[in-house]
């Protein structure tokens, strides 16, 4: 089995014990999955949480992995079968995030380059969105205002797989509540076709 902390990827701080036992855990998955070894030889951890929080006065667990970005295509390949070996052997829900930075409107470089798009608070969150109902698709997004001043962010998910979702809507958007502060609701449409 290689390094745990050949998969850890920190510019300046050194990991903490639990992104190490994440590392540890996913280079025990690739040292047993002959088909997934040449995949997750690449994957490069930024960190980890285990997170803990309420949603709609419950509790909720999970286990969040933030992935360096440029390991993005590999991820979207191994994405499920990698999430499922990882929940078995934590025993909870785990979603895998890819690491995205949010630059300020003003900000200052040496050429004064114009701050990228992607790198918006807006198009992080929704990227953040994209990342956690992955690999279902978004057939649509609407925002609802409510009585007292509250913002609710209604997504529309394909009904068709509801199945393997559906279970973990709650887990989903209490991790989204607390990465953005932004409260999800997620809906499915009688049908994939709307009238015309």
């Amino acid at each position: 089995m290689s390094d745990p902390l050949a998969k850890i990827y920190k510019k300046d701080k050194k990991p903490d014990e639990f992104e190490y036992h994440v590392a540890q855990t996913i280079g025990e998955i690739e040292a047993s999955s002959p088909d997934l070894k040449g995949e997750l030889k690449y994957l490069l951890i930024t960190g980890a949480t285990d997170f803990e929080g309420k949603f709609r006065g419950c509790s909720r667990q999970a286990v969040i992995i933030f992935f360096h970005y440029r390991s993005k295509d590999t991820l979207k390949k191994v994405h499920n079968r990698l999430q499922s070996e990882l929940a078995k052997r934590f025993r909870k829900p785990v979603v895998l995030l890819l690491q995205r930075t949010i630059i300020p409107k003003y900000f200052k470089t040496k050429g004064q380059q114009k701050r990228p798009y992607s790198r918006t608070l807006t198009k992080v969150h929704e990227a953040i969105l994209d990342d956690l109902v992955f690999p279902i698709g978004i057939l649509g997004k609407r925002i609802r205002m409510k009585a007292d001043g509250r913002k609710v962010f209604k997504v529309l998910l394909d009904p068709n797989s509801r199945d393997e979702i559906q279970e973990k809507l709650d887990v989903i958007s209490a991790v989204y509540s607390k990465l953005t502060n932004k409260e999800v609701v997620f809906e499915f449409p009688q049908s994939r076709d709307f009238p015309v």
